[in-house]
């Protein structure tokens, strides 16, 4: 018997169980908005108790905007140069965010359209997202930090901060449009808004 089974299921398990919760938070703060949804209404949505929801998310803001994920995981993985110049870990660290995009090919486009709706119209999911961001420019920073050590920090620091902006810029923005119903592809977004940022400054 595989020793590894066991350990697959659960974890097969914890990510539906984190999905339920996910689709339970969304579906709700889409009828009812958000400050009027209960963690216990969540955890009842989802056939879990709010003891296992606290166990997946901190807040029950946090169960409908999980985080960038993608982005965090592209970042882990990320490997510059320490000789190679700014413009090419520039190119490294665009080519990365493209592939967190996912683009028009990605199953969960409709999900972040739905997202991307509600955060449009709720404060709250919308404090929550500029604090991921503020998470996400300072995971960029320490990743590329430790791999350009003779680098000035200022550049490294923006060129973090340019990075996520533009990744930022591009989900609003593609948000904007997805609810006035264009049902656009936010890579194709994000390339729009890297040539224009670099139309600006030229």
């Amino acid at each position: 018997m595989d020793d590894d089974a066991p350990r697959d299921l659960r974890a097969r398990r914890q990510l539906d169980t984190h999905h339920d919760i996910h689709q339970a938070a969304l579906e709700l703060f889409e009828e009812q908005g958000v400050r009027p949804t209960t963690v216990q209404q969540i955890a009842a949505r989802a056939g879990v108790s709010p003891r296992t929801f606290f166990r997946y998310f901190s807040s029950k803001e946090q169960a409908a905007l999980p985080g960038q994920r993608r982005l965090l995981e592209a970042i882990d993985a990320l490997e510059v140069s320490a000789s190679d110049p700014l413009t090419a870990v520039m190119r490294a660290v665009e080519t990365m965010a493209e592939v967190a995009m996912g683009g028009g090919i990605d199953p969960t486009l409709d999900e972040d359209r739905r997202v991307a709706r509600l955060l449009s119209r709720e404060p709250d999911l919308q404090a929550l997202a500029a604090a991921q961001e503020i998470e996400l420019t300072t995971h960029l920073r320490t990743r590329l930090a430790a791999q350009l050590t003779d680098r000035d920090p200022l550049a490294v620091l923006l060129l973090a901060e340019v990075a996520v902006a533009v990744w930022r810029t591009s989900w609003l923005r593609w948000g904007e449009l997805a609810v006035a119903g264009d049902i656009g592809d936010p890579l194709e977004m994000y390339r729009r808004s890297r040539e224009e940022l670099r139309r600006l400054i030229s």
